[in-house]
């Protein structure tokens, strides 16, 4: 069985549960994440080293059975393999609340990790993202480090992301707070922070680019996602447009140095893959490896009637000929974590 391609398949196509597996999950309560459009969905375990999230589709030809308490996926009705479904978070499927309101609107977890939002909402307003339809708010350490402890009862979590939306050009230096102090005090957990390029009170200074990065490091982060996203300028300028003016000039150049101060394996940087041109992304993808980083493939989730998904032909192409150019560069595909692949190629 080629688990990649299924893999990608129940990204695209989604899954529909039958009557029988339905009534067993809804024990739990909630058996899906409701979180940001990339990763709402069912989460599955196709076996150790593979796992996805899955949106819920009554027209996928893949279902979710229940059979003697064991979970298969079925395609058009032909059993494939037995599967377990990733229950979410006590915090998530409870809903839970302190002081200061939803756990979630704070903290959120996939798998084994737990990723913290220091932004309510987004400066960037991409178009194709539903961070847009949150309202924009700075969260106070003491909101997140709450939520947090909740979220670390779930032994299963191993790592955190500090990611959220981007911030204002008032809240750099705010974010920069935010990101010693997870360090300095959960510094028995890898943290790796979610952003785009940046110094320590300006997106555009360049010239503070390394000192930034290395203080970063310095400060305990494990690893940098850089994510340039789209590499078409028009398509950039006309989707991305915050992205845009940053430039992908820029992006190269604090992924070049990231890379010096951080290791090839510990610096990313996401593109989406399905609104562009596989030429385009192609393109991308050589030019991260040569800024000396790890390429990221995000399969595009349509939102605000923008494109739709990709083919599973068009990604699985994009896919190997992404690896050809690994192999050549020496260069694996980030991430790492074979769970935080859930929603990547």
């Amino acid at each position: 069985m080629n688990f990649q391609t299924l893999k990608i398949k129940l990204m695209m196509n989604g899954v529909k549960i039958s009557n029988k597996a339905l009534e067993y999950l809804q024990n739990w309560g909630k058996f899906y994440n409701d979180d940001y459009v990339t990763t709402t969905g069912v989460m599955i375990e196709l076996n150790e080293d593979w796992f996805v999230t899955s949106h819920l589709n009554d027209n996928s030809e893949y279902k979710i059975n229940l059979n003697k308490n064991v979970f298969v996926l079925e395609e058009n009705g032909v059993e494939l393999l037995q599967i377990k479904i990733w229950r979410p978070s006590e915090f998530m499927i409870k809903n839970l609340k302190n002081k200061f309101g939803l756990i979630t609107n704070y903290v959120n977890a996939h798998f084994d990790r737990v990723r913290i939002s220091p932004i309510s909402g987004c400066n960037n307003h991409c178009a194709f993202c539903s961070m847009n339809a949150i309202k924009y708010k700075k969260n106070s350490i003491e909101e997140m480090d709450l939520a947090l402890n909740v979220a670390l009862q779930d032994e299963r979590i191993t790592h955190i992301l500090i990611s959220g939306g981007s911030p204002k050009l008032e809240d750099l230096e705010y974010l920069t707070q935010v990101y010693e102090y997870f360090c300095k005090n959960y510094s028995g957990y890898d943290i790796d922070v979610m952003m785009t390029p940046r110094g320590f009170n300006s997106y555009s200074d360049t010239s503070q680019y390394l000192n930034y990065i290395k203080h970063l490091k310095n400060i305990g982060v494990k690893g940098l996602s850089i994510n340039l996203e789209l590499y078409d300028s028009k398509l950039c300028s006309k989707y991305c447009p915050a992205k845009f003016e940053i430039g992908r000039k820029n992006y190269f150049k604090f992924l070049k140095l990231a890379s010096k101060v951080f290791g090839k394996e510990n610096v990313r940087s996401g593109l989406i893959v399905g609104l562009e041109s596989i030429k385009q992304t192609l393109t991308a993808v050589k030019k991260i490896c040569k800024c000396g980083c790890m390429p990221m493939l995000s399969p595009y989730i349509p939102y605000n009637n923008i494109g739709d998904y990709p083919s599973a032909d068009f990604l699985i192409e994009t896919l190997d000929k992404t690896q050809k150019l690994l192999n050549i560069y020496n260069t694996p595909l980030a991430p790492l974590c074979k769970k935080c692949r859930h929603n990547t190629l």
